[in-house]
């Protein structure tokens, strides 16, 4: 199992680049982070070249696949992050979908992200680049109330009829766990649509052995998946998380 870490989650008032030297400090070497926009690119390589560092996934700029008025929008913003990706030699983007559409069904809405992914194959097939659909929880984040994608089931049933395997999964076991449950056997029925893992702790979204959640026994099943990707660590500090992060990576990490 490969862990890698968010930079901007993990980090609260670091930029990335200091939280790349602090990983690196402490030996780990995968990084994950949202917004590649904003960022200087061409500093994160260098960085990312000097430590040897991979990069595990970045995030698709947002724009709404479930609006089929902003289809062209939406397939125009996946080609600008597959480059920004393939600089960085990442092979996984993040793709959350967008809020519903005052005025459409849900049914169209639903239909609307799979022909809208199918638009995104390629560009994707072009960079060689997977794109997975992150089903966000609107239970307890409140500032995503109203966002499409809400349960890994219809996730994964987008991805089925699109079949590609470019197209896929971010499996957010923190977004899961609020929402449906059955974290380890929704992995083990469906880990071949899984494009990347995200974890936290719940409740709080703190550190992964707060709460309810027991991440030794879900990290001991993932282990004996067929899953090649990351475990995204994307978790908010209580405190600093130097720690309880190389405490994962050495008790986690297999390479």
């Amino acid at each position: 199992m490969k862990l890698s870490f968010n930079t901007e989650t993990l980090f609260p008032g670091k930029s990335i680049y200091e939280s790349m030297r602090v990983l690196n400090q402490n030996g780990l070497k995968a990084i994950e982070f949202w917004s590649w926009h904003d960022k200087d690119l061409r500093q994160i390589k260098e960085a990312k070249d000097e430590y040897g560092m991979e990069v595990a996934s970045i995030v698709v700029k947002l724009e709404s696949l479930v609006d089929p008025s902003r289809r062209e929008q939406a397939v125009e913003a996946v080609k600008p992050s597959c480059e920004a990706a393939k600089y960085l030699d990442c092979r996984t983007m993040v793709h959350t979908v967008g809020f519903e559409v005052e005025g459409l069904s849900r049914e169209e809405m639903h239909n609307s992200l799979v022909e809208g992914l199918h638009a995104c194959i390629p560009v994707l097939e072009a960079y060689g680049i997977t794109t997975a659909i992150e089903p966000l929880n609107t239970k307890v984040d409140l500032e995503l109330s109203g966002y499409y994608l809400t349960t890994s089931e219809e996730a994964f049933e987008i991805v089925k009829k699109i079949n590609h395997p470019l197209v896929k999964v971010c499996y957010d076991m923190y977004h899961v766990q609020i929402m449906e449950g059955h974290v380890i056997s929704r992995m083990q029925n469906h880990i071949h649509h899984i494009g990347h893992i995200q974890a936290a702790g719940n409740p709080g979204r703190h550190e992964l052995y707060i709460g309810e959640m027991n991440y030794d026994n879900i990290f001991d099943a993932i282990k004996q998946m067929d899953y090649q990707g990351y475990v995204g660590i994307e978790y908010f500090p209580i405190h600093d998380p130097v720690a309880d992060l190389r405490q994962l990576h050495a008790k986690h990490h297999t390479g």
